[in-house]
């Protein structure tokens, strides 16, 4: 057992450089668990990958002495989907971390999968664009891995998941092949959408080092309400009563007494303490329309006894 490590070692030091690859206990226990913080494995090794290439040259190794190997981001995951497997290989990815292009004639962007999600938005920023996908881990989550799990955020009533923003992706196989999945075109509809298969696959279909996203136009407006309440039921029908309306706010979330105090003691952002429940309500898009949507769920919201 201690040869063959030895030799797989050496021979992912070979691809990589020695530096790139993680064998002390102390080192490798930040990567045997993800953001659930219960799910637990050691790892054989960690090893960190720069290019597509690398990534291939790494899976034909592990294929060809059959050593089980899963895909690390940042692991701020819940799924247990970057927790290694017992004695395999932990592959992370945070050192692919480039912007490739943002091709704002096309409204889309290329990045490899170690780019961290709010950088993504905050690149799109100047050139009048976003990304709507808005996990709460964005500040150090992957694309990568937004992409593995399928993530979603507070803003997914109005604009979708992850899923709803992914064009195309490059990817590694089982076998090390690499593969090219999608397109710029809007209207790329023939055959399988073999991409959408990946999205949510959760790292078991292969490894995905670059994404194209869709971008949207920025909202020129936004407004943002909260809500509080004496009853939960108060607040729940808040939120059912906007829906009927037909109004689709960007961020729509009601949260008991419980966890307000929870968030509010962790994070000091000036959620109230002393309410039953709250809602929060955001809408964006032209100024008129927001203006129209705030007032509209704000009626609402006082007819629920707010």
């Amino acid at each position: 057992m201690a040869s063959a490590t030895s030799e797989i070692i050496a021979a992912l030091r070979a691809i990589v450089g020695e530096k790139e690859v993680l064998t002390e206990r102390e080192d490798l226990i930040p990567y045997g668990f993800d953001g659930t913080a219960t799910l637990k494995n050691a790892a054989r090794c960690v090893v960190f990958a720069k290019t597509t290439e690398q990534v291939s040259r790494i899976v034909k190794c592990a294929a060809e002495k059959q050593v089980p190997i899963v895909t690390r981001g940042s692991g701020t995951g819940l799924s247990g989907g970057s927790v290694p497997v017992e004695g395999g290989i932990v592959l992370c990815l945070v050192k692919m971390a480039e912007i490739v292009e943002v091709d704002a004639a096309n409204l889309t962007m290329l990045c490899e999968s170690g780019v961290i999600t709010q950088k993504i938005d905050e690149r799109a920023a100047p050139l009048g664009l976003f990304y709507p996908p808005d996990p709460g881990s964005q500040k150090i989550s992957t694309i990568g891995g937004n992409v593995a799990n399928n993530s979603g955020g507070l803003r997914g009533l109005k604009y979708g998941v992850t899923r709803d923003y992914v064009m195309g992706i490059e990817v590694v196989l089982a076998d090390g092949e690499i593969c090219w999945l999608g397109s710029k075109c809007v209207k790329d509809v023939a055959g399988y959408s073999l991409k959408d298969l990946f999205v949510g696959s959760e790292g078991t279909l292969g490894i995905i080092t670059r994404v194209l996203l869709k971008l949207l136009p920025r909202p020129k407006a936004r407004k943002t309400l909260l809500a509080t309440y004496a009853s939960m039921e108060d607040a729940a029908r808040t939120v059912s009563s906007i829906i009927a309306r037909q109004i689709i706010p960007c961020t729509l979330e009601f949260l008991d007494k419980r966890t307000c105090e929870c968030v509010e003691d962790f994070a000091k952002v000036g959620l109230p303490t002393d309410a039953e429940a709250v809602v929060l309500m955001e809408t964006d898009g032209h100024p008129v329309v927001v203006e129209e949507e705030a007032a509209a769920m704000e009626a609402i919201a006082a007819r629920q006894r707010a």
